[in-house]
């Protein structure tokens, strides 16, 4: 309540961060335009969607390392119109599914899926349909070959691709 104009909050590596405490903050915090919730192992796709629901303003969510994510939390975030930047490194559960919530997200500019192990190249290449991506992280993602940077290259030739 205190901090109703805050902008910015990093949260990462609060480990005993809850649903219920992302709750508190998106209904007090409206403001908020970057949020990191990196390394909170509790956070669930319920945290998402109070986020997708009273973050409206969030230009830049990330979710590095919370490992009880799927796609059905990645399905709230992609209706979130105001985020350009999304960073879902070492998600290890979100599959091609989530990807394909993530093709309607038209203002997102930078994405990570970095470390993700489930995804695969099919999914990957349905990325092409961010016209607006500028920046795409794929380190260490199994399911990433050569022949699909190639094919994401040509598709989104504005577009740095993290290899």
């Amino acid at each position: 309540h205190s901090l109703p104009h805050l902008t910015v909050l990093s949260l990462s590596g609060c480990s005993k961060l809850t649903d219920d405490g992302v709750e508190l903050i998106a209904e007090n915090l409206q403001k908020l335009r970057a949020l990191d919730l990196s390394w909170c192992p509790r956070i669930t796709d319920a945290s998402l969607e109070y986020i997708a629901c009273d973050l409206n303003q969030l230009e830049e969510l990330t979710l590095d390392r919370c490992v009880h994510i799927t796609d059905i939390g990645v399905g709230y975030i992609s209706t979130m119109l105001s985020l350009t930047a999304l960073f879902l490194r070492w998600c290890s559960q979100v599959r091609d599914f989530g990807l394909q919530h993530l093709c309607s997200m038209r203002n997102l500019q930078v994405l990570s899926l970095a470390g993700c192990p489930l995804l695969t190249s099919s999914g990957l290449s349905s990325l092409i349909q961010l016209r607006h991506l500028q920046e795409l992280e794929l380190t260490n993602c199994p399911g990433a070959s050569q022949e699909l940077f190639e094919y994401l290259k040509e598709h989104l030739p504005r577009c740095l691709i993290i290899e």
